[in-house]
């Protein structure tokens, strides 16, 4: 591991300053669990570290309005056991406990698992399933950006050299609303996702009819994603089986035509209809409706 100046300051002014010292060749530590391992394999050799556990104004989970608030330095941990996660957004808490170990669900992050840009980050399918957006600050300043436009590929985003997510917000899921996420790993225990998705879906009782639907796959492509064809298909249409099968097999083929000769794409493309169907279903369930006839 070659040496680097370490850096854990305790407010969030003394860590813009100093990321707008260190633009060049630094790495931002939050819960360490990729960047850690990174330095001591040699992967990574920056100038600088700069640690995030002592800036208090990076952590916790609040409700302002309508809106879900959630600090980057929240952990997986945190996030399965909150009261408003899981009361106003249950999938975000079934993604963060599908998260490795339960040492890994403790000590890693929300705000690390959105900046490494990973297309197997656990949070991000269920959090772009929710809208959520990011809050980006700088000693220059602040900016908003919807989660679903930040990643550029690969553990490529869209932060400046002198930005950090200082914060992650969405709007509480409105009754009547059912959320899921479902996740296909390689083995059962500190699983990588294979592939995911989560669901969310508005029903309505009365007219039997579905309200609103987000989906959001991850594992698929360079970066988790919306599947907007199967979103709009579903959209006013009764809650029926077939309605359902014609949204899978729309989501089915967007993501088929991200998967490309990669090894791996003959395996997702018969376990991805699958997953997004566990994901409706549960969804639907969490809604208080049921399939008709399900096929």
């Amino acid at each position: 591991m070659s040496s680097f100046e370490y850096y854990a300051p305790e407010t969030m002014s003394e860590l813009l300053d100093i990321l707008s010292a260190n633009q060049e060749n630094s790495k931002i530590l939050a819960g360490g669990t990729d960047v850690t391992v990174h330095l001591r394999e040699g992967k990574i050799a920056p100038q600088c570290v700069i640690a995030l556990k002592k800036v208090s104004d990076l952590k916790g989970i609040s409700l302002q309005g309508t809106n879900i608030v959630i600090g980057p330095m929240t952990t997986f941990t945190e996030l399965v056991e909150s009261p408003i996660i899981r009361e106003n957004a249950w999938l975000l808490a079934q993604a963060a406990v599908s998260v490795g170990s339960p040492q890994i669900r403790n000590q890693g992050t929300v705000g690390g698992n959105i900046a490494n840009a990973s297309p197997a980050g656990d949070s991000l399918p269920a959090l772009m399933a929710l809208d959520a957006v990011l809050k980006i600050i700088s000693k220059r300043g602040e900016r908003e950006m919807p989660l679903e436009n930040f990643y550029l590929g690969i553990s490529k985003n869209k932060l400046e050299k002198d930005e950090i997510v200082a914060g992650i917000s969405f709007p509480v899921l409105e009754k009547g609303t059912g959320s899921a996420f479902v996740k296909l790993g390689r083995r059962n225990a500190l699983a990588i996702s294979r592939i995911s998705a989560a669901a969310i879906i508005g029903y309505d009782h009365a007219e039997n009819l579905i309200t609103s639907c987000r989906i959001s796959v991850g594992s698929v492509a360079q970066n988790p994603f919306r599947v907007r064809s199967a979103e709009q298909m579903m959209l006013s249409c009764p809650l029926n089986a077939d309605n359902r099968n014609k949204c899978i097999t729309a989501a089915f083929e967007e993501m088929a035509a991200t998967l490309g000769k990669r090894a791996s794409a003959v395996y997702k493309r018969k376990a991805g209809p699958e997953i997004v169907r566990r994901a409706l279903d549960e969804a639907i369930r969490m809604a208080g409706g049921s399939w008709e006839a399900v096929i």
